[in-house]
């Protein structure tokens, strides 16, 4: 999604895959320093340890946090069972969808410098959105009928996907088929050629009217890079992951890094562990065609915990501020209305999801904390009111990310003890 291939990938090799390492070793404090239980943590390992020996997926990393202090920090199983290679501090992982959450960084921090207003309307920033229509249905023949918008889709729509957008893997309406068609979030175009393809599909729905998960985010990297005249990987790696220590975050692994990249694992129909294969797994062996903000980035657990520590001190750490308390609130802080609101207590922020009324969960939480997850299974949150952040990785397809979420939520909550 990127103007220049070429330039894609010299800059993201240099920047993105060959960091200098900021990052001191990860301390492990004693969990009842911070009102945690050493032993309830215990069982929390063995039971991802039992899904282990179930073949339930190859290896887990595992961080948990309290007041700033890492009370577990876990590698589990394997990152290549094939090859009986275990899970390490250097096992690298494909976050996917967590990467919205840093790109709601970048977007807010080019906010605050007056870039944008949220209420600025899309076309004005990208003007092949002036003119879009408006999926209305089909007709008995199956002809698609549109209508004109009601209002032009806003950046802030596209920070709360409320813009109109889909991903195409999530319905089936004409629409959704013309993104799979037109293989709208392909890994190996150029950022334009993302946009124009986008902008000749109708919206799906009318903006500000549903919250449908979308290829918004990857709309938001191609504002920055217009925004700011960078490459969106130079802008992340030189305004966040540098300044934060994210010396093992990047956007595609290099042949010499190629041995520490998790192998994605699934089931096949006799119920059996393998390794899956295809593009989701091969992709991120070769640079991009541009830096997907949907999905790019490939981490570990201490250097995201790095990025959500940052966020829960109201956006400083170590003494270098990347945004205001009161932009993190914003950020944090559900805003969504009828009718485009969540059905399940949960609500939307800005590139992050936000629990509303913690009652109407399956698995306990505190009312406002903040969270997503990446398709490949992976989940963090970040609980104010606890002072906590909590990071689970695996490498596990189709996406199990609800059940880690679940038991996850129930095992580190239980270990709070005051």
């Amino acid at each position: 999604m990127r103007n220049k291939s070429i330039i894609v990938a010299t800059v993201v090799t240099v920047f993105l895959c060959q960091c200098p390492a900021f990052a001191a070793p990860v301390e492990v404090s004693r969990a009842e320093d911070v009102g945690m239980s050493s032993e309830r943590l215990a069982y929390l390992k063995s039971y991802f340890e039992g899904l282990l020996e179930d073949e339930e997926t190859g290896g887990f990393q595992i961080l948990i946090s309290r007041r700033g202090k890492v009370v577990m920090y876990e590698n589990l199983g394997l990152a290549n069972v094939e090859e009986n290679v275990p899970v390490t501090d250097e096992t690298l992982f494909r976050i996917f969808s967590m990467t919205k959450p840093v790109m709601g960084v970048a977007m807010m921090m080019l906010y605050e410098e007056g870039q944008y207003s949220l209420a600025d309307p899309i076309s004005k920033h990208i003007p092949e959105f002036a003119e879009l229509r408006v999926y209305a249905g089909e007709d008995d023949e199956g002809n698609v009928t549109l209508e004109a918008l009601e209002r032009e889709p806003t950046i802030h729509d596209l920070l709360q996907h409320t813009a109109g957008l889909t991903y195409g893997i999530f319905g089936n309406s004409a629409v959704d088929r013309q993104y799979i068609e037109m293989d709208v979030p392909s890994y190996d175009q150029t950022m334009q050629e993302f946009i124009d393809k986008l902008t000749s599909i109708p919206l799906l729905y009318q903006p500000g009217t549903r919250w449908n998960y979308s290829v918004a985010v990857d709309v938001q990297g191609y504002l920055i890079e217009k925004w700011t005249g960078m490459e969106l990987g130079d802008f992340l790696q030189e305004r966040i992951f540098d300044p934060l220590g994210m010396d093992q975050t990047m956007a595609w692994v290099p042949p010499d890094k190629a041995s520490l990249l998790a192998n994605i694992y699934t089931h096949n129909e006799a119920g059996d562990r393998e390794k899956f294969t295809g593009s989701f797994a091969d992709n991120y062996l070769h640079a991009p065609g541009a830096f997907s903000g949907g999905g790019q980035l490939i981490s570990t657990s201490d250097d995201y915990w790095r990025f959500c520590q940052m966020l829960l001190n109201g956006g400083e750490f170590d003494g270098i501020r990347y945004l205001s308390p009161r932009t993190v609130e914003m950020m944090s802080t559900n805003r969504l209305k009828e009718p485009a609101s969540r059905p399940d207590g949960s609500g939307f922020g800005l590139n992050f999801g936000v629990i509303v009324d913690n009652t109407q969960g399956n698995y306990p939480t505190s009312n406002g904390e903040y969270y997503w997850g990446g398709l490949a299974s992976t989940v963090f949150w970040i609980d104010p009111e606890e002072e906590m952040v909590a990071i689970m990785l695996t490498q596990y397809l189709p996406y199990r990310g609800e059940f880690y979420r679940d038991i996850f939520h129930r095992l580190v909550r239980a270990a709070i003890i005051e």
